[in-house]
């Protein structure tokens, strides 16, 4: 029989000539054969070489052949094995055996075993064969057993946990070790923008798992891809995808090389991706695939119950948020409506009572006196109208155009500028960010009626904005105004709230309204002030280039 693959046989023969013959024969099968002239040499050249099978005779000088295998076997398992012996030497083929050997061979007078011996060769080596491939299979059905045993374990884990950041760490180490990954990821729908991926959590073996501020428009990279085709893909090398985006391996200083790609299917359909990547050994398999599907089938149900349960706590927090709310909402109308409308009570019972003896000025000073406490109920009246509609109304930003914005807020406060003699310093040029204009404007006439009523004599104002290195866009305001301690600046955008010593100067239901506003815009609000510095009040807006 020929072999494709050269067979390489050590053969220990004292006998050259016997030797001599038996490498011809051999050779003459397709084997490769270097011999050895006694025990010593035989086992020298076996440490030094790569041999697939031995041959050793028994009888040999300083060292027979059960001696050598004696030697062989304090090493580990006997490579295959054939001990030839002399005629009537049974007892020394049993014990060859018993140390491991694969199979003996007599000497006998005629030399009939110089032909036989290729065929015991072929039936050892045929039979190493058959051993190594079911080694292989076990080895096999123990790795499948693991692998159900991990999924098994995971699915319970996974049935038993609805905290969704514990439970993606979970998904990608189980995800990694289940087919000898680098590094993994899970990516979600982002709630705010329909059609964007938001990457919870990346996971690298060595390292910690750890959320990242990475996002894919709809249909941008291998995940993209397979959240919107609700496919699977394997990619053995992402430079010849065409698909794949380098964009995330910029922005984590990560190299993806190949990957396993697979949807996360919900109970109402996809919910996201999850993404293996860089096998550690060898390439990603269909196997892997099959894995990493059945893994993600359980997971994406665990995902969306985890993502159920935070929204209902969140709608929970924002219930008991509004209702404290509520109880505040009342307070603030009940005592800023009060007031101004026992002033018209009192001005009102006034005429009421001495209009016969009133002059003519005298009443038309009182009737201009309701008309403009009428007017400024009117004013708390359509705030409170706004705070209200901001919660309830959804609009699509847009770029705003914001020299016209601050125009318009000046315009509205042109009165209360020209009557406090404030001075103004406003920007040429703003860069453009993304909001909504009528919401904007509010936001500045809250900015600005505060600064002119509690700045300094005169108003000394200046505005202006600035992109911040996380892309958003910072818009300010500074006063010349007493300026505010720690504790009143903690105060100044809660709800319905008001500092005791400005109470009837109004921050609290202006800044309120300016709260929600940019919180409904993706933004923040603050204040930096110091007392007798004066005070900077700021909101932030998303650029426009985000879109």
């Amino acid at each position: 029989m020929t072999h494709t693959r050269s067979v390489r046989i050590l053969y220990m023969e004292d006998d050259p000539d016997i030797a001599h013959i038996l490498k011809t024969r051999l050779e003459q099968h397709g084997y490769q054969v270097d011999l050895a002239a006694d025990g010593q040499e035989g086992l020298t050249m076996y440490q030094q070489g790569d041999y697939d099978l031995v041959a050793v005779d028994q009888h040999m000088p300083h060292m027979d052949g059960l001696d050598v295998l004696r030697t062989l076997a304090t090493h580990g398992p006997l490579p295959p094995a054939i001990m030839v012996t002399g005629t009537g030497n049974e007892q020394v083929a049993v014990e060859a055996l018993k140390l491991g050997a694969s199979d003996y061979i007599v000497k006998d007078v005629a030399g009939s075993y110089l032909e036989l011996l290729p065929t015991v060769i072929e039936q050892v080596l045929h039979q190493q064969q058959l051993l190594k491939e079911k080694q292989q299979a076990l080895a096999a059905l123990e790795q499948r057993n693991q692998d159900l045993a991990l999924l098994n374990q995971a699915g319970q884990t996974f049935t038993a946990t609805l905290d969704l950041q514990q439970l993606t760490r979970l998904l990608l180490r189980t995800a990694t070790q289940l087919v000898g990954a680098q590094g993994s990821s899970v990516w979600l729908w982002d709630e705010a923008q329909p059609g964007w991926l938001v990457c919870q959590v990346v996971f690298n073996q060595g390292e910690h798992s750890s959320p990242l501020n990475l996002r894919l428009r709809p249909g941008e990279g291998i995940a993209g891809w397979v959240a919107q085709n609700a496919r699977s893909v394997v990619v053995p090398d992402t430079s010849q995808d065409t698909r794949f985006s380098t964009q995330i391996d910029a922005q984590t200083g990560f190299r993806t090389t190949s990957l396993v790609s697979v949807p996360l299917l919900g109970r109402e359909g996809i919910i996201g991706v999850l993404e293996v990547v860089n096998k550690c050994r060898g390439t990603f398999t269909e196997n892997d695939l099959t894995l990493i599907e059945a893994l993600a089938a359980p997971a994406a149900i665990a995902l969306d119950n985890a993502r159920m349960v935070e929204a209902l706590r969140q709608h929970a927090l924002e219930l008991q948020d509004r209702n404290q709310e509520l109880d505040s909402f009342a307070h603030t109308v009940a005592h800023d409506l009060r007031s101004p409308l026992v002033s018209i009570m009192g001005y009102a019972d006034m005429l009421n009572s001495f209009l016969d003896t009133m002059s003519r000025e005298e009443i038309k000073e009182d009737v201009e006196a309701i008309l403009r406490i009428g007017r400024k109920m009117d004013n708390i009246i359509e705030e409170l109208l706004l705070l209200a509609g901001v919660r309830r109304s959804t609009v699509e930003p847009e770029p705003l155009l914001m020299s016209a914005i601050v125009a318009e807020a000046r315009q509205r406060l042109a009165d209360l500028i020209e009557e406090s003699g404030a001075e103004l310093v406003i920007p040429t040029r703003w860069p453009i960010a993304l909001g909504y204009g009528p919401w904007i404007e509010e936001v500045w006439v809250n900015y600005l009626s505060n600064a002119i009523k509690y700045g300094g004599h005169p108003p000394h104002i200046e505005m202006g904005a600035a992109v911040q290195e996380d892309g958003m866009i910072r818009f300010w305001m500074r006063d010349n105004g007493p300026g505010l301690s720690e504790e009143e600046q903690s105060k100044l955008f809660v709800p319905f709230t008001r500092l005791s010593q400005i109470r009837a100067q109004g921050h609290g239901l202006g800044l309120s309204i300016v709260q929600r506003i940019i919180d409904k815009l993706g933004g923040q609000v603050g204040v930096e002030s110091e007392p007798g510095q004066g005070s900077l009040f700021y909101f932030t807006l998303p650029p426009a280039e985000e879109v």
